[in-house]
């Protein structure tokens, strides 16, 4: 079956902890679904912005059940710099890597997610399910 992934926005801590069970869309968190796609969100950022993935730091563990599911907050380096990245260079990157177009629109929404998550001041968060 492989690993479930949401990249999802929350205000606090304490809201995207509610997200472990069902993950961000049972709790009407604004996310974007990466189930079989995207594992690595800050690895991704590094390739498209041109800078180097030491530069982002580690992502923190907020819960995980001890089993399968868990929920990681990413750095607000990562956020920031997968926010700033601009149309004309996400369609650089996207013929560089030859993507399909779903692919490109996941990009887009995870950028403007990241985008929605720092104009109102919350964190990023990866929920994960296996």
């Amino acid at each position: 079956m492989g690993v479930l992934v949401d990249y999802f926005a929350a205000d606090s801590e304490q809201v995207a902890r509610q997200a472990l069970s069902g993950g961000p869309g049972a709790v009407n968190l604004p996310y974007v679904d990466c189930k079989g796609w995207l594992d690595e969100l800050d690895t991704m950022v590094a390739e498209i912005s041109g800078r180097d993935l030491s530069e982002f730091g580690d992502s923190e563990v907020v819960v995980d059940d001890g089993e399968a599911a868990g929920v990681e907050r990413i750095t607000p380096e990562t956020v920031a710099a997968l926010a700033e990245v601009d149309d004309a260079r996400l369609r650089e990157y996207a013929e560089g890597e030859l993507l399909e177009e779903y692919e490109v629109e996941r990009i887009t929404a995870l950028r403007d997610l990241a985008r929605q998550a720092r104009r109102l001041n919350q964190g990023m968060y990866r929920w994960s399910c296996a």
